[in-house]
């Protein structure tokens, strides 16, 4: 039996803790949801008047609190660790905003031993080499380098296509049409669930669900001196701030937390007949419009001052580009039809790098019929019937009957063909056949030299003989 074998983290020489999750980002956000809970809990021990209950309440959350932070820190998740530090940040920064015109909370005993917890967890941080780690973010950190250039792109690609992708197409997309043609880091996502989310399903379900989201978190704001509810905010507050860092949300089992959590706020708000503000909600609202907005902006220069241009349609199932060519008045256009065979699952990226050098737009596969120029690639050379175009390109193409090839010059007064220089199937020694004797004059043959079948590595020499074809 085949049981694919987990992929292991590290730190160094250090393994990171993933809990049976296949990332430890992801299995940082079930501690990121917990501290806040536990600390929420720490500060309703206080108010336990029996102190023969309140100590050892004290204590057990504080080691509940501190097993959690330990935890965390294991999976040395950077975005965990800055999720839970704003998620802390928001019940502890409410706390001191309550109690600022009550007695003063600095010198008494929570305030001192709350600072001794804290100091505690920091001491963690910088014992298990997590502070290094974090550090490291704004040096020489590929990890983190990758995400801006990434996420840059996501905002091209947002307002670019603003209907979205489709769902798991994020990654593949940007590695296809966006990523920098001489960069091989795979994705599956755009490793931000917001980003991911908004690429994939487009502005309209991205803008509804923030909007759900803005009238919920308006809506449940508790008053002050409700603990119970702040921490209860802060957990949701940590599991949204961790989605910045990572695709987490796409994982079900992250959300029960956060959803019962949402559960039992809603539930005290209609029980507590909480009144609805439309003054904080626009104060809510105003972030998010102007996120969005400067998404918006941001995407758009970006897309400005991009030297392709991308057209965009549903091929294959779900939408994607279409086409895409150089900015140039001058630019000519080839309908393409793609064989990965030939090019390799990468292909657009050698299909934008053709575009921008011979200056060329590229329309594909089905939209590809309005065309006077076709280019034919691999297997791809058997549905010339379906392409009225007047020139034909054919570059490593398959075999064919040699009726086929009879039928195929009859309609075309010349063929331009690329082949490579070594032969791995036959198909070289074919076409070398069909071009020689009396239909030589009919093609126009160039050879690549150095590659079999896969012309990917040879994809400077086809630059150049597309170059070279001259404006019909």
């Amino acid at each position: 039996m085949n049981m694919e074998t987990p992929i292991e983290y590290f730190y160094g020489d250090t393994l990171r803790w993933s809990f049976g999750f296949e990332n430890p980002n992801k299995a940082a956000v079930l501690f990121v949801c917990a501290i806040p809970l536990l600390w929420g809990l720490w500060q309703m021990a206080w108010q336990i008047k029996n102190g023969w209950l309140r100590l050892p309440a004290l204590l057990i959350s504080a080691g509940a609190i501190l097993g959690a932070w330990y935890c965390l820190i294991m999976t040395f998740s950077r975005g965990g660790l800055v999720a839970t530090i704003c998620a802390l940040g928001y019940v502890i920064g409410l706390q001191v905003w309550n109690q600022r015109k009550g007695r003063r909370w600095s010198t008494s005993p929570p305030f001192w031993l709350s600072i001794l917890l804290l100091g505690v967890m920091a001491g963690i941080i910088a014992w298990t080499g997590m502070a290094q780690r974090s550090g490291e973010a704004f040096g020489s950190d590929a990890s983190v380098g990758n995400r801006f250039e990434l996420w840059g792109s996501a905002l091209q690609m947002a307002v670019d296509n603003p209907q979205g992708f489709g769902t798991g197409k994020s990654g593949d997309q940007y590695m296809q049409w966006y990523q920098p043609i001489d960069r091989s880091e795979g994705y599956r996502t755009l490793v931000n669930s917001y980003l991911t989310f908004m690429v994939e399903q487009g502005w309209l379900w991205f803008g509804l669900c923030m909007t759900v989201f803005v009238i919920f978190w308006t809506w449940t704001n508790p008053p002050a001196g409700s603990p119970f509810r702040v921490a209860l905010r802060a957990s949701i507050l940590g599991f949204l701030v961790a989605g910045v860092f990572s695709t987490t949300m796409e994982d079900y089992r992250l959300w029960i937390l956060p959803a019962v959590c949402t559960a039992v706020l809603l539930g005290v708000s209609v029980w507590k007949k909480a009144l609805f503000s439309r003054k904080k909600l626009v104060l809510a609202g105003l972030p998010l419009l102007m996120a969005c907005g400067t998404i918006g902006i941001t995407g758009a220069i970006k897309s400005a001052n991009d030297r392709l241009r991308r057209e965009f349609g549903i091929m294959d199932g779900f939408r994607t580009v279409t086409a895409v060519g150089s900015k140039s008045p001058t630019a000519r256009v080839f309908g393409c039809v793609v064989d990965e065979a030939v090019l390799g699952d990468q292909y657009a990226k050698l299909l934008r790098e053709l575009a921008l050098k011979a200056d060329v737009k590229l329309i594909l596969d089905d939209h590809a019929k309005q065309a006077e120029r076709m280019l034919y690639i691999g297997k791809a050379v058997h549905s010339w019937r379906d392409y009225p175009s007047k020139h034909l390109y054919l570059l490593a193409p398959e075999k064919m009957e040699e009726g086929e090839v009879a039928a195929l010059l009859a309609e075309r007064e010349s063929v331009h063909i690329m082949l490579s220089e070594i032969d791995e199937d036959g198909r070289v020694d074919f076409w070398e056949e069909m071009t020689e004797g009396e239909q030589a004059a009919r093609f126009h043959k160039i050879t690549l030299t150095g590659v079999g079948n896969r012309v990917d590595w040879a994809w400077d020499q086809v630059i150049q003989a597309v170059q070279k074809i001259d404006h019909h």
